[in-house]
């Protein structure tokens, strides 16, 4: 009868490698938990953010601009004369009138003296430059808080 060699059934694991990969894993995430702190930013958002029954109602102006510079003025919950309610400027040669808009925001200030939120919607030809200029415009009048509204 041949006889069978006993097969050594004990084995080693090597641990030294594992405890490396693991310290290295942990130092990792020790870092970047830092920078993940670091590197947050608070905000808020603007419109939507609660409920609508908490939301105060506070004057607002809604502005259209296409690629035109046609500009449409929406004034929403403000107490203000139907006639400046909503207006419409054309522009000129493709840009916004920016007289014509510095006196509308003008007229709508000094009728409704808390208005300080407008918010900007543009079409998808609108110029990215004509945006900046009617924020400016706004900004320029004591209209402070300003948004830009998705396509």
């Amino acid at each position: 009868m041949a006889t069978k060699k006993n097969k050594d059934l004990d084995f080693t694991i090597d641990l030294i490698p594992v405890i490396s990969l693991m310290s290295v894993c942990i130092c990792f995430l020790l870092l970047t938990a830092v920078w993940v702190r670091i590197g947050s930013v608070n905000v808020k958002q603007a419109v939507g953010g609660q409920p609508a029954s908490e939301t105060a109602k506070k004057p607002t102006v809604w502005v259209n601009i296409n690629g035109n510079g046609d500009t449409t003025f929406d004034v929403r919950d403000a107490r203000i004369p139907a006639r400046l309610a909503k207006l419409s400027v054309k522009g000129v040669e493709g840009k916004p009138d920016h007289a014509k808009i510095k006196t509308l925001i003008q007229d709508l200030r000094a009728t409704e003296p808390n208005l300080a939120t407008a918010l900007i919607q543009p079409e998808a030809q609108a110029v990215y430059e004509n945006i900046i200029d009617l924020m400016d415009l706004f900004k320029a009048q004591g209209v402070i808080d300003l948004g830009v509204s998705p396509l």
